[in-house]
């Protein structure tokens, strides 16, 4: 009995990354996942899906962070919203609904990413669905990340309130 691959798991597999996945009790965001895998949520990799109108953007940041609209909006020249539950599951073939890996690439999707990931000591995400999560060494993670997409994308939530007003 072969065991199906998770879209993630097949791409970083497809491309010898080296990656464990790791099982964890189920849960539905990136604050409870990095909870119930005993990880701390700075090293828990939360991404979103973004639309401008005319293409999906996914960003990648701290799950201890919050993404500010504002500031991705100022950065690319665009307006954005966030993609619905359909729009998600339409564009994340193979991953279950809300479960939103780290990995754009995966599925042909442009990235950009918060700067504060380069602090990462190890990099924890989800794997495509509420029980599996993906640990890479941090050096082997952003290794996928195209350098000249990092930016601020966010701050964290005790600060929200403050940045939201400064665009």
């Amino acid at each position: 009995m072969s065991l199906q691959l998770l879209p993630t798991e097949a791409y970083l597999a497809e491309h010898q990354l080296k990656f464990d996945t790791l099982i964890h009790p189920e849960s539905f965001t990136a604050l409870q996942t990095a909870h119930a895998a005993h990880i701390s949520p700075a090293q828990m990799v939360k991404s979103l899906l973004l639309w401008d109108g005319s293409d999906y953007l996914m960003c990648l940041l701290p799950a201890s962070h919050v993404l500010v609209l504002s500031w991705i909006d100022r950065e690319t020249g665009k307006k954005h919203r966030f993609a619905s539950e359909q729009e998600i599951a339409e564009q994340l073939q193979g991953c279950v609904e809300g479960a939103v890996p780290a990995l754009g690439q995966a599925f042909d999707m442009p990235v950009i990413w918060d700067h504060s990931l380069r602090n990462l000591q190890d990099a924890y995400f989800e794997a495509g669905d509420h029980k599996h999560l993906i640990h890479m060494e941090a050096d082997e993670f952003l290794s996928l990340l195209d350098q000249d997409n990092s930016m601020t994308l966010c701050c964290t939530a005790d600060s929200m309130e403050y940045y939201q007003y400064i665009h």
